[in-house]
């Protein structure tokens, strides 16, 4: 199986979009008045032949809602998330839970370059308010998905 390890802000919705939520609605209510995850379609889109692909979340989403809500919350992506990484930080809980499972075929997609080491093959940086949206994140993405599964 392929891992893509998947932030939120910055990738399936404009980073600057969470600032309309409100702490004092019901956290999906306020999902959908801020249109957060509008771009969860083009991932999934891209994701249809590649059943191999599982998505682990990395995003500090993980510690707002409990894994079935995010299932929910992201659509029809939801049947590929596998778990969540373990700590509040980005980078270090990517690669225990690579080491933990001998992950070698990975992507990270995120939108904070600045929180991994440089020049990391394995990431594909976002731009914070284009996402998925963004020609070159998604051409990086296809090439991945083109590879052999175990390559």
């Amino acid at each position: 199986m392929r891992i893509l390890f998947l932030e939120f802000d910055g990738v399936l919705h404009p980073a600057s979009a969470t600032s309309r939520l409100s702490p004092f609605s019901p956290l999906k209510t306020g999902v959908q008045q801020a249109w957060l995850f509008r771009w969860a379609w083009i991932l999934d889109e891209m994701l249809m032949r590649h059943p191999d692909v599982g998505i682990v979340v990395h995003s500090h989403w993980k510690g707002i809602a409990p894994q079935p809500q995010l299932e929910s919350l992201i659509g029809p992506l939801g049947r590929r998330l596998i778990g969540v990484t373990p700590g509040p930080e980005r980078w270090p809980g990517i690669v225990s839970m690579a080491e933990a499972n001998g992950l070698r075929n990975y992507r990270i997609l995120d939108a904070r370059a600045n929180a991994f080491p440089p020049r990391l093959t394995e990431l594909i940086a976002c731009d914070p308010e284009a996402g998925l949206r963004e020609f070159s994140v998604l051409r990086q993405l296809q090439a991945w998905l083109r590879t052999p599964p175990f390559h």
